[in-house]
């Protein structure tokens, strides 16, 4: 029966989505997804002010999230932002939290705080970190420490979801913010993309924005490849360049890039949406170098900066974006 004490406490929604903080060892001694979002919300001590209530949503590996799977996860958070909540807590895998935590900044105009949070160690470890994590996201919304948007609860940090990644694969506090670590203004051709507030978020299912990291030495053959697909098929609608330094690609990269664009002007299709990023994990693009390949070219050619945003959080406000845009405008 549930007591008076227990009707008067706000109800937070637990979403589960699978991930290390669901999973225990099989018989092999593999990590296997099994637990439920009601087994771990029992493992973890629970902030007297708040009810949190338990939503199995999926059970996967984040590493094999799909665009239709994000879709899926943040209609969900959508369905509970109305009567809002003191706040949303999404349980995911650390593998692609970063792009599911900026997915929802993107997709939805929130009225309260969603955080994401999840473990580096298995339930059935020795000492695992998924029950204190679950316990201080909780803590964070019992409080009203955190403002409405989205945030990344782990270890003993807060970050904000737009900018954040996994800077250490084991470690218990994870994840850092590559925008407060770069300490660099904002600029124009890095804002982020915001949701028009309507009742249906976008959806990027069926969008195809690859990532493209280059190197010393690159002959530009994996970009030749996708300009060989689109050619074909028609269906590479943006790209991302994990680039050189502070936003510099090879030579052969950019002739090859400038060979592409110049292709789809020539089948009167529309351009192809490039956002450069930087291989180097903090400080951000900078478009000062001159030549072939130069960032300071590449502005001038109209590729766009993806400031200090790690290219997989890049991607997903450009599709983002490309969700946004009629179809005849891309």
């Amino acid at each position: 029966m549930t007591s008076s004490a227990s009707r008067n406490r706000p109800q937070i929604p637990v979403l589960s989505t699978g991930g290390t903080i669901s999973c225990i060892h099989s018989p092999d001694g593999d990590l296997v997804p099994s637990l439920t979002c009601a087994d771990i919300i029992g493992q973890a001590h629970i902030p007297q002010e708040v009810e949190p209530v338990a939503h199995d949503i999926m059970s996967i590996d984040s590493s094999s999230i799909t665009l239709p799977q994000i879709d899926e996860l943040i209609g969900h958070i959508n369905s509970f932002c109305s009567p809002a909540p003191i706040g949303i807590v999404v349980l995911h895998g650390t593998d692609t939290m970063e792009e599911s935590a900026v997915a929802a900044a993107c997709a939805l105009r929130l009225p309260c705080p969603v955080v994401f949070t999840g473990a580096q160690r298995p339930g059935d470890d020795a000492a695992p970190d998924g029950p204190a994590n679950l316990s201080r996201a909780l803590a964070a919304l019992a409080t009203g420490e955190l403002d409405p948007g989205v945030h990344i609860v782990f270890g003993d940090s807060i970050v904000a979801a737009r900018g954040a990644y996994k800077a250490h694969t084991t470690a218990d506090t994870a994840f850092r913010n590559a925008l407060a670590d770069s300490n660099v203004a904002q600029d124009s051709a890095s804002r982020p993309f915001r949701s028009s507030g309507a009742p249906n978020p976008p959806r990027i299912a069926g969008l195809f924005v690859p990532i493209i990291t280059t190197f010393a030495g690159d002959g530009g053959q994996l970009l030749r490849a996708l300009h060989e697909r689109d050619t074909k098929e028609g269906t590479v609608d943006g790209l991302v360049l994990a680039a050189l330094g502070s936003g510099n690609i090879p030579t052969a990269v950019a002739e090859e890039l400038a060979a592409w664009r110049a292709s789809r002007h020539a089948l009167n299709r529309a351009d192809l949406p490039v956002v450069v990023c930087s291989r180097v994990p903090t400080g951000g693009v900078s478009f000062v170098y001159g030549g072939t390949g130069g960032g300071a070219q590449l502005a001038r050619d109209g590729l766009r900066s993806g400031g200090a945003l790690r290219p997989s959080q890049a991607r997903i406000e450009l599709l983002y974006e490309l969700a946004a845009t009629p179809p005849s405008g891309r």
